[in-house]
């Protein structure tokens, strides 16, 4: 079996999860199938973590300038590869220059991968400054020139399938052996267990309300500091339901410490190391969404994290969520206020509920949405984009004269 080379861009490092979860997870399963991986990120660990802080543009403009150097470089080493994997973009700012390169490399494949409506104008707001600079509407272009389009849900690949006649759907997915329940899930944990699984001290908040009070279930929201707004419009849902069914709302990755008068919240830090056990800390995962493009191009990737650590999750019918959701069977869907309260409130008083609805969520997840049932669609979408870029190198090749 030959090797193929595949060169993986990514704007961002293993410390977002979209780099983490649509390339490096399957590089062992890759391996595997005679495929060899290098990923190439176009942020550095230090600079992912400043990207969502407000200001410091200098020091963001200088390590840019240094990483743009850095990629230049090993776009200049392409013809090595047999096959360019792009996620979102090679290059974070600008018009598809790079990419309309990396498609006219002779012998050369090029294999897209989306995950978000990246054609769509979106810049969080520590970077206001740069989005005139951003240049959404490249996607069309580079979906256009791959050889092979992988999509993260059919939303996205209906909109792809405008400019392509090579898209796929390849869900965000977990690795089941990883992302496991606890064992006592659907059950009160005892204060030792809860300062067991968050014991590092870089995994809790300054406020150190881990252990604030381990009888309480806890409604776990885990995201992004651009996610934020999602959370804060429950805040007047959190305070009804807490005064009927008291509960701990553990809040992890929002960028600053949230506050709800009448709410119980612990605010942990996200780290890597602690990312499962951070998941598997909470009783109810909450997955809120506004019904706009934007959220329904999301592939609902907290809500099979949780699912998957046999978590049950409330979540807006929103995009995808409406598949990988069967409500009041996998899970439970929430469109108005009163639904959230409704349906948070039975979860948080029925144990023996959460129970049921976390083994069912996770049976969901192993079956379609695992890395087992996933990596073989992955072997495959590399296998065919090479094979698209052979065919299509050999029509263009002049023929010979006798």
């Amino acid at each position: 079996m030959n090797t193929l080379r595949m060169l993986a861009l990514s704007p961002v490092p293993e410390e977002g999860a979209g780099c983490r979860f649509r390339i490096a997870q399957y590089v062992p399963a890759l391996a595997t199938a005679g495929i060899d991986v290098t990923i190439s990120p176009f942020f550095t660990r230090e600079f992912f973590e400043l990207v969502y802080r407000k200001g410091q543009y200098f020091r963001k403009a200088s390590l840019f300038a240094r990483r743009a150097l850095d990629r230049l470089h090993s776009l200049s080493l392409r013809r090595r590869y047999d096959i360019i994997y792009i996620y979102r973009e090679a290059f974070p700012v600008g018009p598809a220059v790079i990419e309309t390169l990396l498609a006219q490399t002779p012998g050369v494949a090029m294999l897209y991968d989306f995950d978000d409506a990246v054609y769509l104008p979106n810049t969080s707001d520590a970077n206001r400054a740069i989005a005139v600079l951003k240049w959404p509407r490249k996607v069309k272009s580079i979906v256009s020139r791959s050889d092979g389009v992988i999509a993260g849900n059919e939303y996205l690949a209906a909109w792809a399938r405008q400019y392509s006649d090579a898209v796929r759907v390849i869900p965000t997915c977990v690795d089941t052996t990883k992302f496991v329940p606890r064992s006592d899930v659907g059950r009160v944990r005892p204060p030792s267990d809860v300062g067991r699984v968050l014991s590092d001290p870089a995994s809790r908040s300054a406020v150190g309300r881990v252990l604030l009070d381990p009888a309480l279930p806890v409604v776990g929201w885990i995201g992004t500091p651009t996610t934020v707004p999602y959370l804060l419009s429950l805040q007047s849902i959190f305070q009804d339901v807490a005064r009927a069914h008291p509960f701990v709302l553990r809040v992890c990755g929002a960028g600053a410490d949230v506050t709800i008068p009448g709410v119980k919240v612990d605010n942990v830090r996200w780290t890597l190391d602690a990312e499962v056990s951070l998941f598997n800390t909470c009783d109810v995962g909450v997955y809120p969404l506004s019904d706009d493009e934007w959220a329904r191009g999301k592939c609902g990737f907290k809500a099979i994290q949780f699912m998957a650590c046999g978590v049950p999750v409330v979540a807006a019918p929103v995009g995808v969520n409406r598949e990988i959701i069967q409500d009041g069977a996998s899970g439970l869907l929430a469109s108005t206020p009163a639904e959230w309260i409704e349906k948070l409130g039975r979860l948080l008083s029925n144990a023996p509920l959460r129970a049921d609805l976390g083994a069912a969520g996770r049976r969901t997840i192993e079956a379609g949405y695992s890395l087992t049932a996933n990596a073989p669609k992955m072997v495959t979408a590399i296998h065919d984009a090479v094979e698209r870029a052979r065919h299509r190198a050999s029509a263009r090749a002049p023929v010979p004269t006798l």
